[in-house]
């Protein structure tokens, strides 16, 4: 795959970029991922490149991004959406849609939020608005990661090699259950998310079991022009198990 790096704020930002088409998509992958690991399913031609202009970023400390390590704080997800904006403005490009997995969707919501001129739609899921007790149970409880889906884990040890993802994953856990005193202080982003002004598209795995139940339907609640998309028999990667429904779904909804 065409691979590129650019300098943002003085990081060195790796990202691919595939396509022709006229419409932009940013996929800003979900905690420790990369491009290869979360998004092959829709960068390898599951999503038309006649029709778009892909860009998927690999965030501060993962993926080719690295080093420098990831830099845990409670400005991480800030850092990230500002870095992801910053790549968009280096390439020029001034206005496209944002497609976010996970922890890769609370950073697409604060895209949508803090620079709302740059977002034309926002399609998010495995969305986390806030870290509900449940959330950090469940974070807690993938320490091992022989309990990931197996599709998941090959991808990012395929990415990593077993060694490094474990020691990523592992700093992941540690920094969410760190934090689990004033999560939601940190993470609570539900009153800004009434400013998000452009159609949004919210999907969910309903046996998902990594995220809070209630969080798909907060997000449609506090998001005017939003819709949600259910998956029945989804988990949290309804993304690589039900490839073709959910990039028909994707695409239907960014030609709207």
């Amino acid at each position: 795959m065409p691979s590129f790096f650019e300098e943002v704020d003085g990081v060195r930002i790796h990202y691919e970029k595939v396509g022709t088409g006229s419409q932009v998509l940013l996929l800003i992958p979900g905690a420790i991922g990369c491009t290869r690991s979360d998004f092959p399913d829709q960068l390898d031609g599951g999503l038309d490149q006649s029709l778009f202009t892909i860009i998927a970023i690999d965030l501060p400390g993962y993926g080719k991004s690295r080093p420098p390590e990831r830099q845990y704080s409670v400005e991480a997800y800030p850092n990230d959406a500002r870095k992801a904006a910053g790549l968009m403005d280096k390439l020029g490009y001034k206005l496209y849609s944002v497609l976010g997995w996970s922890d890769g969707a609370k950073i697409a919501l604060l895209l949508a939020i803090r620079h709302q001129a740059r977002v034309d739609k926002l399609i998010v899921w495995g969305v986390v608005p806030y870290a509900s007790e449940y959330d950090i149970k469940a974070v807690s409880m993938t320490r091992d990661i022989s309990v990931f889906d197996p599709k998941s884990r090959k991808l990012y040890i395929e990415a990593y090699g077993q060694e490094l993802f474990e020691q990523l994953w592992h700093k992941h856990v540690d920094y969410c259950v760190g934090f689990s005193g004033n999560a939601t202080a940190i993470w609570d982003i539900r009153k800004e998310m009434r400013s998000i002004k452009c159609p949004t598209l919210i999907l969910h795995g309903d046996k998902d079991p990594l995220i809070d139940k209630n969080h798909p339907y907060t997000a449609e609640k506090e998001i005017a022009d939003s819709r949600l998309v259910r998956f029945a028999n989804g988990s949290h990667n309804i993304h690589q198990v039900y490839v073709q429904e959910f990039n028909k779904t994707v695409t239907d909804f960014l030609l709207e």
